[in-house]
């Protein structure tokens, strides 16, 4: 079993019950469907919203508390919260893939408090079990609290809150001048009619605190609606009695619709037992056919537990919902290169839905719903790499041939010419020393600064549209259009040319000029004298010669190494500088300052790959681990991956990991593990196996769901590299696609 202070993984990796309830910080989880995002502590409280367009509606933020009242004794304790640390029997919290249930046993009451997202609809579900655990009856109260966001305008004026038979629930409208969306109608709704409710907090907290409001003191809530209030809340409270063993479940639903009408269907639907135990399936099933594409079994357990489930579980979040805030037009381009495998056909309605918002000169938004337009440069050179995965995995080449329209202009070219057009802006943005303009900045956000002038330039950029021009050479030849391969192969070795010409000196890449034509990441800077990126990048591109890769690759493990991971850039930044932009004015060790961004080393990783450097890939994982015994108190969830850690320069917090979930670090960590460290990657014809082991690793085994067949890989060390499949041998690392079951021995020199 998987496990560390903070909880275990159970058998197959699918849930993790979270046992140190007060843990260092709170540990988080995302519920989601296409309409709805849920999150939740290990209380199951926090927030969620409806995407409604580019309109996030919140629908409740803040606590949900179940209180559980003894009538007999008047004690009063919140079930999934437990404020005063009582010694509660059980207090656990299950976190599943789109489920969370919290636990807990207290004065002979069990309480299950669950939360489920449904397929489709603005709604969230809740679902409230309790039992007498004792042998004599029980009279007691039940409430279930919550903060539903009800003002859509800061005007107190427009709404109000009332019970609504009808509804059977709270019901909070909010009518007015000029509101943002449509949906301006929220519900709390309940399986069974409370016996009485409150919306007001002056009411239910009082001069009281939420460990033991007034609300609960008293016999009854008030069941007053309310008016002009910031902030109102919902309680629903029941009288019951239950015997010996008897156990009762009640089911709620918030939700948000355009009218009262459409409230009154929808919290009918929603606020059932049928509807949520099918929800909690549907997840099941959803959450299934991701795991089942690709299974790895290695001697790493953890490993195991991350690639088969969890990764895939928060890139999932990625291809969905961007980073949550907003959908970042190179995030979800990058967790689409990750996600493709589970289910292509979506992949295909995602990358032509990301390109209508690329612009007609090439360069797409950085970000929609809501829209971003800070002028961000590196956009274009990301979708090579997607949609060269996409044809790899489905050979799909027609695809090329569709036609969408362009964010500011309504003519709508194919697929293929987007790809074009992104390319051209790129390589048409270019500087004195012909490398890419920098402009608001590329990868690294927070150098925001450096090109606003029109004369700064990435070097990195640079690098990485090399890459991307290389991508697209590849998907030329793959759709036979190979009638301009020799242009883009021209084009491609000018930008090279320049790169090593200006980016490339004591044996490493610098980041890039800013408009001054002051460097960043060079050894000539007093601070930030190396990046992680230009590096990494370097190898994935193909930029030089192996043997002077590798000894790149050797300065990153001399300048940027700590004992969780490689840092962003060293030394950090202490003076900040407009020239560059905000980065240079993070406190050293955070965020792209030093901090061991995760998504940067998940590069480090494929590019170690890349060099058959196993060792290197296999120990920076365990360096980013959650269980990494030099790092053991970072506070990360185990089934999810941070943004960073706190780089080593942190005076106060490092090797803390805060930001989880929302960060492209779980694609590339999914990718770097399959794709590289095993080397199962998808390719136009077929399916290509290029292991890059560690040495004392044995006993490893896949399974790979491609198109219409199904591949068992089984790897054995040897001194030589063959692929064995149905007991023939076959030349080179390519295995051609047949449908069927097939069974493969992978032999590889260690």
């Amino acid at each position: 079993m998987v496990k560390n202070k903070v909880g275990s993984f159970s058998a197959d990796g699918k849930v993790f019950k979270i046992e140190d309830m007060f843990p260092k910080r709170v540990l988080m989880n995302y519920l989601w469907s296409e309409s709805v995002v849920c999150k939740c502590d290990q209380f199951g409280c926090c927030e969620s919203f409806a995407g409604v367009g580019a309109y996030r509606r919140s629908l409740d933020r803040g606590e949900r508390l179940v209180y559980i009242k003894d009538k007999e004794s008047g004690k009063v304790f919140a079930a999934n919260r437990n404020f005063e640390r009582a010694p509660f029997d059980e207090f656990y919290t299950e976190v599943g893939l789109g489920t969370h249930r919290v636990i807990s046993e207290y004065e002979g009451i069990r309480t299950e408090f669950g939360i489920c997202v449904p397929k489709e609809g603005f709604a969230e579900l809740f679902a409230v079990k309790i039992k007498n655990t004792k042998n004599v009856a029980r009279s007691l109260s039940f409430c279930f609290f919550l903060r539903p966001c009800a003002d859509l305008s800061g005007h107190a004026s427009y709404g109000f809150g009332n019970y609504d038979g009808e509804i059977g629930g709270l019901y909070y409208p909010h009518e007015g001048f000029a509101i943002d969306t449509e949906y301006k109608h929220l519900y709390f709704a309940a399986s069974e009619k409370a016996d009485s409710f409150d919306v007001n907090n002056d009411t239910f907290i009082g001069y009281d605190s939420l460990a033991y409001p007034a609300g609960m003191k008293a016999d009854k809530l008030i069941s007053q609606g309310s008016t002009f209030q910031d902030f109102y809340c919902g309680a629903l409270r029941y009288e019951l009695q239950l015997s010996a063993g008897e156990e009762k479940t009640y089911y709620f639903a918030v939700g948000t619709e355009k009218t009262r009408r459409d409230c009154i269907a929808s919290a009918r639907k929603f606020a059932s037992s049928a509807f949520f135990e099918n929800s909690v399936k549907e997840q099941a099933e959803i959450n299934g056919r991701t795991t089942d594409v690709f299974q790895a079994h290695t001697p790493d357990e953890y490993l195991d537990i991350q690639t088969n489930v969890w990764l895939k579980r928060q890139l999932s979040l990625g291809k969905t919902w961007g980073r949550v805030y907003g959908k970042g037009f190179r995030d979800v381009m990058q967790d689409i290169t990750a996600f493709v495998s589970f289910d292509p056909a979506l992949a295909k309605t995602r990358i032509l839905y990301a390109l209508k918002h690329q612009y007609i000169s090439g360069n797409p938004i950085r970000m929609y719903e809501p829209d971003f337009t800070y002028p961000y440069m590196d956009g274009a050179a990301w979708i090579p790499a997607t949609m060269l995965s996409y044809l790899k995995e489905t050979a799909d080449f027609a695809v090329l041939d569709k036609k969408i329209p362009y964010l500011d202009d309504a003519a709508e070219e194919t697929v293929f010419r987007h790809i074009e057009r992104g390319l051209e802006f790129l390589l048409s943005s270019r500087g004195e020393r012909n490398l890419i303009l920098w402009g608001g900045g590329d990868w690294n956000d927070s150098m925001n600064n450096a090109g606003m002038l029109g004369k700064g330039e990435s070097v990195w950029l640079s690098i990485a549209t090399y890459k991307a021009v290389g991508e697209w050479i590849e998907i030329l030849g793959g759709a036979r259009r190979e009638e301009r391969v020799a242009e883009w192969n021209e084009k491609r070795g000018d930008l090279r040319a320049a790169i090593l010409k200006h980016g490339y000196e004591n044996s490493y890449f610098i980041y890039g000029f800013n408009d001054y034509g002051e460097k960043a990441g060079s050894a000539d800077c007093e601070e930030g004298k190396i990046y992680l990126n230009p590096q990494t990048w370097a190898v994935l591109a193909d930029i030089l010669p192996k043997e002077e890769l590798s000894a790149i690759m050797d300065k990153v493990e001399e300048k940027l190494s700590c004992d969780f991971g490689y840092t962003q850039c060293a030394p950090s930044y202490t003076h900040g500088t407009d020239r560059f932009g905000r980065s240079t004015y993070f406190q050293a060790g955070l965020v792209e300052n030093g901090s061991v961004y995760i998504h940067g080393v998940a590069f480090k990783i494929v590019a170690d790959c890349l060099l058959g450097r196993a060792e290197h890939a296999y120990d920076t994982l365990k360096r980013l681990s959650v269980y990494n015994p030099k790092n053991p108190d970072s506070g990360m969830e185990p089934y999810a991956v941070s943004n960073m850690y706190i780089g080593p320069e942190n005076r106060y917090r490092a090797g803390d990991a805060p930001m989880s979930w929302i960060t492209g670090s779980a694609g590339w960590l999914y990718r770097a593990v399959s794709e590289y460290l095993l080397g199962v990657r998808a390719d136009f014809n077929g399916l290509r196996i290029v292991p890059c082991l560690p040495k004392d690793w044995s006993g490893v085994t896949v399974s790979r769901k491609f198109r219409n067949a199904q591949y068992a890989i089984e790897y054995v060390k040897s001194n030589e590299n063959a692929l064995v499949v149905d007991g023939e041998r076959i030349e080179g690392d390519l295995i051609e696609y047949r449908e069927g079951k097939h069974n493969v021995v992978c032999y590889y020199k260690s």
